[in-house]
């Protein structure tokens, strides 16, 4: 591994000393072009990603986010400057060029549609053509946010944007989008940067990122890519998502937005979002600083109901096998979940670069309680629990950047500093129980769901205090990294013209996860002491010393609601929080530490990276450009953890027996890749692609916790073992454009998986060892061990991608402002699921006394597809813009999703399939205000998971309701 380090960090140094002496020798006698392209008309409206070329060279850009282009190295003389834009005319002009001196061409294009009418662009059909062309100036397989569709009628947060997206499936919490799947891999497979800088996860286990932290609108733009260059970080298997940032314009500009809104679910009318922006330039536009703040609060309270069944026969249907309810979770959650964002970007244009800085924070709070009214008819018990939480996700990322033109090279060096933290400072936790909760098993066998409930007694007095908790659990990351790149534009005769680029990434990870609970139970017998100092402490309560239990009714709260779980289901009988904090507290220094909860999940550790790549640009013709690279990743990771059993609880004061665990890993990976584009005229673009890309494990995969039950019937124990997966990645994408029939696209990918990651369990028979690698250690009895391994059956994901996005420009009347966004994307996947099975044998030859079986770990598999993978997505979109009024009303479609997968194909989890309705409008007035309104789940859709063997009982429903936001916004430009 040191060897490996030491070749990228000499290569990075050899690499900085050559940029040094570019900056010496690489000046040719040639000039340079700059300038803007923007809208004809009015307002001037910067087009991104506009192709501008020196016509017969391989030299030319496509613009930024303010519609700059600068163009080095043109030869001098006479020139042909092309400007070209999806959807607007292109234009051609002729322009002289003298050496070592900058020609400042600004460029206004006219969009077809209003040739030979008076069609104007309207603000959705802006957004959608800026999007397509960005989306087309990529080198790589991309989909795109514009900047205009977020700015003109933005949703809630960023991962609801890209949710819009083909190949795109969202997760939601409290009916909120929070993470993405990618082409059918699961969030931990994706990578998220803001402007290219890594964002660290929140997540405890993974490294999926949760977008719900980012406010929509202090993005500039999202870019999703689905086929990697050498230039980007390798591990996504899904895809890269990038965040980009606003940047300060050529005038002065403020924005501030306004808005209160409601949720149906829990009639809550207290919804808040305000969100600002301001920037100017100075020093005659070259310092230019931007400023922008978001914060909201919005209720994202949901009801959830959990069922658990058991298949039994059935005397009444000639024994056929019935699913019965074991358990009924009927929860409430009560959840404030508020944001707090700011963003700055500073910026100052060098003569032939720029230097910038900028920083991105998000806070993300989740406060709230949740009420179970559990119904466990395997055990006979009803159970009251209520938990109290608090907790806080924030993101940071920073970074300066460096990029200056030299001749025919542009260099560019960032340092980068990022991290996050996931916060529960008090979780709080009480349960109650009610034995013999119902008489007669018969009563609640062969019923509905839905019928349970009114067979248990509710019994208060029979209802008593039986445990409580607090719960403290930290997560930071920390990452820094350094980047450099070089590249180098060149032509070979009058054919072949292109560019070299070279670069490394040095990155640099910490992470640390620490739990800390503390907990006793109150039942009756040895918890007679902390009764009594409860009933001592807090005599306003009603409880008597020597009480040997302590009644529900003592804590029991009026509040109570009427459409819990839409009317199916009881709330039941809810509790005072305030009384159960106060018993918590009174009885704190006479908990005990709980193994499990305080060191049986705590791990930290560091991860180093070092990167190197190398890729050409060749245009071999005016319409065929070939992107060959290589990308080469060395890893290093070093995490430590703690090794508890479960009996080892010992009061506070105490030290918890454990012993400390370590494991190390490093690997290295040479990845090619390579991408052709073919555009055999204007309306024609074939992209083709073969890549190579990494997942890493992740953190509680690999990190060394073992942990050993209570009982000893189970065991956690980490895969030291564990490798890095890698993804053979084959794509194709075709686009056509036509002026009135809009862009339509459609892309297939295959993805081959190998060493693909996945939990498995087995029992812990003696002298059988299944997994050499795993630490085990050394327990009587037959233990189920739970870990991970890597598939030795390869992983296959594959799709088809269909986006077709059109206005109807060319329509008679108020008929033109109609914009149109359509997607539909099929995936599938497959793979041979491992799994350990328990069978018994018989000893052959038979021995003449018994035992005469024995039992044997076979290990075997199961066919399954991929987890978080639904079989179609449907995204429509139909916006409507008449002069100063925008409307869109927005469709989405998931079709069921694995959440499960189980040793039979009969008892796998699905999500079911999912579809909801949402609609903005917005009315500008005059001062540069503007009304704006946004409904979500006009269908109060919700989400409900089922289990293949029980029909149409459900395993999992969640009701959040309709919301709804009303706001103003008011802009100075």
């Amino acid at each position: 591994m040191l060897v490996h380090v030491t070749f990228v960090k000499r290569f990075g140094l050899l690499l900085i000393s050559c940029l040094l002496g570019f900056s010496l020798s690489a000046i040719a006698q040639s000039g340079r072009v700059t300038g803007r392209v923007v809208e004809k008309g009015a307002l001037q409206q910067a087009l991104f990603g506009a192709n501008v070329i020196i016509k017969g060279t391989n030299l030319g850009m496509a613009t930024d986010n303010e519609g700059r282009y600068t163009i080095s190295s043109v030869p001098v003389g006479t020139q042909v400057l092309v400007v070209s834009y999806i959807g607007f005319e292109t234009v051609e002009k002729e322009i002289t060029v003298t050496a070592n001196q900058t020609l400042v061409i600004d460029i206004e294009l006219v969009w077809k549609g209003v040739l030979g009418s008076d069609v104007v662009v309207t603000a959705q059909a802006r957004g959608q053509m800026s999007a397509i062309n960005q989306q087309l100036a990529s080198n790589k397989i991309t989909n795109v946010v514009s900047a205009d569709r977020i700015r003109e009628l933005p949703d809630v947060n960023a991962a609801e944007s890209i949710g819009r997206l083909p190949g795109v499936a969202i997760q939601r919490s409290g009916g909120e989008a929070n993470k993405i799947s990618i082409r059918g891999l699961s969030p931990k497979f994706n990578s998220v940067t803001v402007n290219g800088v890594r964002v660290p996860s929140v997540d405890t286990n993974d490294r999926s990122v949760d977008l719900s932290l980012v406010s929509s609108n202090m993005l500039d733009g999202i870019e999703v890519t689905k086929a990697l260059t050498p230039d980007q970080d390798a591990d996504a298997l899904g895809g890269s998502v990038d965040l980009r940032l606003k940047s300060a314009p050529d005038e002065l500009y403020a924005d501030l937005q306004v808005q209160a809104g409601y949720t149906a679910l829990q009639s809550t009318t207290g919804n808040y979002k305000i969100v600002g922006s301001a920037s100017n330039r100075f020093l005659d536009g070259k310092f230019g600083i931007i400023a922008g703040f978001n914060t909201d609060r919005y209720d994202r309270s949901a009801d959830q109901f959990s069922g658990s069944y058991q298949l039994l026969p059935n005397p009444q249907n000639q024994n056929k096998l019935t699913p019965t309810v074991s358990g009924l979770y009927l929860r409430e959650n009560t959840v404030e979940r508020s944001r707090l964002g700011g963003n700055l970007l500073v910026d100052y244009r060098l003569p032939k670069g720029k230097v910038m800085f900028s920083s991105f924070y998000n806070f993300l709070g989740n406060d709230g309680s949740t009420r179970v009214n559990e119904l466990n008819v395997s055990s006979n018990q009803h159970k009251y629990s209520f938990n109290v939480y608090k907790g806080d996700a924030s993101i940071i990322t920073t970074s300066i950047n460096y990029e200056q033109e030299i001749g025919r090279f542009i260099v560019d060096a960032s340092v980068n500093r990022s991290g996050s933290l996931n916060e529960h400072p008090e979780d709080y936790y009480w349960d109650f129980m009610e034995e013999a909760a119902y008489a007669g098993a018969d009563l609640v066998r062969f019923v509905a769901p839905e019928l349970v409930p009114p067979i248990f007694k509710n019994n208060l007095n029979n209802t008593f205090f039986n445990y409580l908790n607090v719960n403290n659990r930290k997560t930071t990351e920390t990452e820094n990294s350094v980047t450099g790149n070089v590249k180098y534009s060149f032509n070979l005769g009058n054919t072949v013209k292109g560019n070299v680029k070279t670069g490394f990434k040095f990155r640099f990870l910490d992470r640390d996860h620490d739990v800390e609970q503390i907990g006793h139970g109150l039942y009756y017998g040895g918890d007679q002491e902390l009764r009594n100092i409860i009933a001592q402490q807090l005599p306003d309560l009603g409880l008597t010393v020597s009480m040997n239990r302590f009644p529900m009714a003592a804590f029991q709260d009026t509040y109570t609601r009427k459409n819990f779980l839409n009317n199916q289901y009881p709330l039941g009988y809810t509790l005072r929080s305030n009384d159960l904090i106060r018993v918590t507290n009174a009885v704190r220094p006479y908990m005990n530490y709980e193994g499990q909860g305080s060191l049986g999940n705590d791990y930290s550790g560091t991860e180093n990276y070092a990167a190197m790549y190398l890729m050409t640009e060749l245009e071999l013709t005016d319409f065929v450009t070939l992107i060959p690279g290589v990308r080469y990743e060395n890893e290093q990771t070093d995490y430590k953890a703690k090794f508890v059993v479960g009996t080892e609880d010992r009061p506070i004061g105490q030290p918890v027996a454990y012993r400390d665990t370590s494991t190390t890993r490093d690997g290295s990976f040479l990845l090619p890749m390579v991408h052709l584009k073919v555009k055999p005229n204007e309306w024609l673009n074939v992209r083709l692609a073969y890549t190579q890309t990494l997942s890493r494990p992740t953190f509680r995969e690999y990190a060394p916790i073992t942990y050993v039950s209570r009982f000893r019937d189970w065991i956690s124990a980490p895969n030291t073992g564990l490798k890095t997966s890698t993804s053979n990645n084959f794509d194709i994408s075709v686009s056509v454009y036509q002026n009135k029939v809009g862009f339509f696209t459609v892309s297939g990918f295959y993805k081959k998986i190998d060493d693909l990651i996945w939990g498995v369990s087995f029992p812990l028979l003696k002298d059988q060892t299944v997994l050499p690698e795993i630490r085990i250690p050394n327990i009587t009895g037959v233990p189920i061990v739970n870990t991970s391994l890597n598939n030795t059956y390869p992983a296959y994901v594959k799709g088809v991608e269909f986006d077709w996005q059109t206005n109807f420009w060319y329509l008679p009347s108020l008929f033109k402002g109609l914009v149109l966004n359509v997607n539909y994307t099929i995936l599938e996947s497959e793979t041979k699921y491992p799994q350990f099975l328990r069978q018994t044998l018989p000893i052959v030859p038979r021995p003449p006394r018994p035992p005469f079986t024995y039992d044997v770990v076979v290990d075997t598999f199961r066919v399954g597809r991929m987890p978080d993978q639904p079989s179609s997505v449907a995204n429509v979109t139909l916006g409507y813009d008449y002069r100063g009024f925008s409307a869109r009303i927005s469709y989405l479609y998931q079709s069921d999703i694995l959440r499960g997968l189980a040793s039979n194909p009969e008892n796998d989890r699905f999500t079911d399939d999912y579809w909801r309705i949402d609609a903005s409008v917005k009315q500008s007035l005059p001062y540069g205000l503007q009304l704006f309104g946004n409904f979500n789940n006009l269908n109060n859709r919700k989400d409900s998971n089922f289990q293949s063997s029980i029909g149409n009982y459900p395993t999992f429903i969640e009701y959040y309701g309709f919301t709804m936001d009303v706001g103003l916004r008011f802009t100075l430009q």
